[in-house]
């Protein structure tokens, strides 16, 4: 899910997309409050699957951890305003500029649809590219948390239950 706020419509064309840093884990304060004071924001978000006390939930978490981009224009915009802003942290520089983006780049982030939160299926068949498993297809059972697998293999004759890193396998 992408937060995309346009309260401000009079923004002339010599606007650009700049880059903030937010406080951690203050994206969405830093967001609200720019958008209170006028501002167009976008902090591009994503759902993705957690285990948190045993279960499995669904969390969304901003794309960029940290970062957020704000559109403003070198005349008219009030830059003092977001020293002063509750979340934000400063704007991105190199050196004395202010890190900009070019506009196409940021419609991409409000272009993305939010991705399904399972890399695979439960029964579809995977390939394992890397590890000791090398080489052998098995079928996927569930996911393990963040970073683990479960991949069924048939190995002696019998199905095992093998747990691999997911950047072990890729799909078939």
């Amino acid at each position: 899910m992408i937060v995309n706020q346009n309260l401000d419509s009079s923004i002339t064309s010599a606007a650009r997309w700049y880059v903030l840093q937010s406080k951690p884990r203050q994206e969405q304060r830093a967001l609200e409050n720019l958008c209170n004071q006028g501002f167009e924001c976008l902090l591009p978000m994503y759902t993705r699957e957690r285990l948190r006390r045993g279960r499995r939930e669904p969390v969304e978490e901003p794309l960029f951890p940290r970062y957020l981009f704000i559109r403003l224009d070198q005349i008219s915009s009030n830059w003092y305003a977001l020293r002063s802003t509750y979340g934000v942290t400063n704007i991105v520089r190199f050196g004395d500029i202010p890190a900009s983006l070019p506009d196409a780049v940021v419609e991409q982030f409000t272009r993305i649809q939010p991705a399904d939160r399972h890399l695979f299926q439960t029964g579809e068949t995977v390939h394992i590219a890397s590890g000791p498993f090398v080489g052998l297809d098995g079928v996927f059972d569930r996911d393990d948390g963040e970073q683990r697998v479960f991949i069924l293999l048939d190995l002696m004759s019998k199905q095992q239950c093998l747990s691999l890193p997911v950047g072990d396998i890729r799909a078939y």
